[in-house]
């Protein structure tokens, strides 16, 4: 069969779903993925097929939580923020999906749209699917214009989600708070609003269906998801980090303990703003008896006060090679790399920006819940206080031994070879002809 898959132009929304795009491959699939032309270097990059959608001048340039909103979707935001009467984490869940999910959801589906005037990324996408025809189509949550596009091409489609479902689990929430309010809630669902023009411009009908596919296909660890009704295939995560040339000195002996340190690819976007992270995480391990494998490109070395003497500074290595020769990690709290130390089974100790939180709190809070690491705001701890709870991480074998848990778990999940002949079994059964 033929896949088409699309993704958000950021490596941390593509790398996921990588392993899963080669085992495709791998039964005699076709595969192409389609995204922003800005991310077909890191498609090509995987071994996969790079389909840009449009070009540079046609698509707005990917911006995230950097894209302002209008005053009357700042207004609605605001409304059904105050009307959903959540809990302390489930307020910092919706803020998350607020403030960084649906920025980014708008960058591609604006929800001023209108649906007789052209919507680049979607009628890019619509013409991709009719003229290549797909049988399936899975998309990232943030993308669901290729949900539009697989029902207008009559192919099967599906979101596979990169870490935790918010946009299933605030969809359901709104839901709820709907009810709840009986009338008083006149804001239209943050997700519902971008869809609906898309919808229009094609003759499709606002469903469930549209908005979060007909299944969902989930790599996160079953522990750690978020509570929703949506019909779920679960596959394994198989860490892909990219690819190098690998230094001699990887897999040669280290000068005791190796902690790898990571801030990860989105923390590079705004590396300029990232001082007080950068020197946090280099302060932890200043003095101890380790060797510390900074990931740091030359713009985070730019904002360091000093490197410690016993930090090797590399602008690049793949994590999936890096963290099985560490005995724990140190980074950002995003869930790619959250993912990369549960398969290598080592500690994981998270330190957060407060101006830039993102997933570091989910990440934090399960590691603390699951005894496998910790997690800290960068602002309210010093690099003094920081190193000693480091030196209990690796030093205390109950971190350990609760990661390898976590890695029993993970190993429960099938993997990508096996979730494959579900995917065709599904695509058969919800592929149209039109």
């Amino acid at each position: 069969m033929r896949v088409l898959i699309c993704v958000w132009p950021a490596a941390a929304h593509l790398y996921p779903g990588v392993p899963l795009a080669w085992a495709l491959r791998a039964a005699g699939h076709e595969v192409r993925v389609a995204s922003h032309p800005s991310l077909a270097g890191a498609v090509n990059g995987a071994g996969l097929t790079a389909v840009p959608l449009g070009d540079e001048r046609t698509l707005p340039e990917p911006l995230g939580a950097g894209r302002a909103v209008s005053p009357d979707v700042a207004a609605d935001l605001e409304q059904i923020t105050k009307t959903l009467d959540l809990s302390g984490h489930e307020r910092y869940l919706w803020s998350y999906h607020r403030d960084y999910m649906l920025p980014a959801l708008r960058d591609f589906q604006p929800p001023t749209a209108r649906a007789d005037e052209p919507q680049p990324a979607l009628d890019a996408l619509v013409g991709i699917c009719r003229s290549w025809r797909p049988d399936l189509v899975l998309w990232d949550p943030t993308m669901p214009a290729a949900g539009v596009a697989a029902q207008v091409s009559g192919a099967a489609h599906a979101r596979f989600v990169w870490g935790p479902d918010l946009f299933g689990w605030a969809h359901e929430q709104y839901a709820r708070g709907t009810e709840q309010a009986g009338g008083a809630l006149t804001a239209q669902e943050p997700l519902t609003a971008s869809v609906t023009p898309m919808a229009a411009r094609y003759g499709l009908a606002v469903t469930d269906e549209l908005l979060l596919g007909q299944w969902t296909v989930n790599p996160v660890l079953e522990a750690m998801r978020l509570p929703t009704r949506a019909r779920t295939v679960s596959v394994r995560w198989v860490p892909y980090t990219g690819s190098s040339t690998l230094p001699e000195w990887l897999y040669g002996p280290s000068a005791g303990p190796r902690v790898a340190i990571t801030l990860g690819s989105s923390v590079r976007a705004w590396s300029q703003e990232s001082g007080l992270l950068v020197n946090r995480v280099l302060e932890m391990v200043d003095g101890l008896d380790v060797e510390a494998v900074a990931t740091l490109d030359a713009t985070q070395l730019a904002v360091a006060d000093r490197i410690p003497d016993n930090v090797r500074v590399i602008d690049y290595v793949p994590l999936s090679e890096l963290l099985p020769t560490c005995s724990a990690v140190i980074h950002h709290g995003g869930h790619g790399t959250f993912g990369a130390a549960l398969a290598a089974r080592i500690p994981q100790f998270v330190v957060m920006d407060p101006r830039y939180p993102m997933e570091a709190p989910l990440t934090s809070r399960f590691l603390v819940s699951s005894g496998a690491g910790t997690g800290v705001r960068a602002d309210r701890h010093s690099g003094a206080e920081l190193r000693a709870g480091l030196a209990r991480l690796i030093g205390e074998p109950s971190f350990a031994d609760a990661a390898s848990g976590l890695y029993t778990d993970l190993l429960s999940a099938p993997g990508p070879s096996e979730t494959v002949p579900v995917l065709e079994r599904l695509t058969h059964h919800h592929r149209a002809r039109v």
